[in-house]
């Protein structure tokens, strides 16, 4: 078994060794790299003719492209070329840590309804408390071992995808020229297809976040992602953040869940809230613990503070006669 990894470049020689050196430190599994290259400077150019001739990094093919085609249009690009039982789209500004593709694949062969998978690494406020990649890829092997969410959808940072996907539902929509909201798009065709977006919590990707697109004009960029934000949300809809106490036990959790893997769901945990549903490990579910206080007046006290901090659109009391919206 092999995995193409994918990794669309543009110059950044020093950033980009970086990302391909843990790749062949610590992937653990057969792979090849399919490398679309970008860049402009003649250096970065001779460098990854260099890498590929000989191999350095691994098995290698690399495309060069005449001109700075983006990062969208040159990831197609290399996804044409990919061909491997799972592949990898993987930015150059990561740093990949201990066994992480062994273990996103390993998930994915574990669970067939699974389509495409991230690491962990794409949280901000999670990668701020690392200080040793492998030190934390090997801590969360140890406590999350073969643990996953599901999630809404997978970020582009790292996406282990099943090759049989993309001839399934197609390639990026290049629609989405520029980059965002691309990787929430194939994830949602993925989902209408049938199949599930995970991260897998046992395997860590450093992701130093967006570099390319730190040199964009802020004014440019922001207008990018507010187009390509609202191309999608056309396209699938809206996702709703909502508060939910139950007050009665619900005939089925079925539906629940369901309104879960399509929307932020925050939810008082009380004796109503069927065991399948807590226990249910999704990027969209947050539970709530009333402790001290009464479960109504907690859930009254939720709803205006995370209406204030615009964390929910809206507030439901569900399964009694009537359901009542509180905002």
């Amino acid at each position: 078994m092999r995995c193409d990894i994918v990794i669309a470049t543009w110059n950044a020689v020093a950033m980009t060794r970086v990302a391909l050196e843990s790749i062949r430190r610590e992937a653990n599994v057969a792979y090849r790299l399919v490398l679309v290259d970008n860049s402009e400077e003649p250096d970065a150019r001779a460098w990854f003719r260099d890498i590929a001739a000989s191999g350095e990094f691994g098995e290698t093919l690399l495309i060069q492209n005449d001109e700075n085609l983006g990062w969208l249009k040159a990831t197609n690009i290399g996804l044409r070329q990919a061909d491997a039982e799972f592949i990898c789209l993987l930015n150059n500004d990561v740093v990949c840590g201990t066994d992480w593709l062994r273990r996103c694949v390993a998930l994915m062969q574990r669970e067939p309804d699974i389509a495409i998978v991230n690491p962990r690494g794409n949280e901000r406020s999670e990668n701020c408390l690392v200080k040793d990649v492998n030190a934390y890829a090997r801590k969360l092997a140890q406590e999350q071992d073969r643990s996953f969410t599901e999630l809404d959808h997978c970020s582009g940072f790292c996406m282990v995808v099943r090759g049989a996907l993309f001839r399934e539902i197609g390639l990026l929509d290049e629609i989405f020229d520029g980059g965002y909201y691309e990787d929430n798009d194939l994830s949602y065709r993925a989902q209408a297809a049938g199949y599930r977006c995970a991260q897998c919590d046992d395997a860590f990707v450093l992701h130093l976040v967006s570099q390319s697109f730190k040199k964009m004009p802020a004014e440019l960029k922001r207008k990018m992602i507010a187009r390509n934000r609202e191309i999608c949300r056309s396209r699938w809809g809206s996702r709703r953040s909502q508060l939910l106490l139950l007050r009665n036990d619900p005939d089925s959790a079925d539906d629940l869940i369901a309104l879960i893997r399509r929307h932020r769901i925050y939810l008082i945990d009380n004796r109503h809230v069927p065991e399948s549903v807590r226990s249910f490990r999704h990027q969209n579910l947050t539970l709530l613990l009333p402790r001290w206080l009464g479960e109504h007046l907690y859930f009254l006290l939720q709803s205006q503070y995370l209406s204030r901090k615009k964390r929910i659109d809206e507030a439901h009391i569900l399964y009694t006669s009537v359901t009542d919206q509180i905002h």
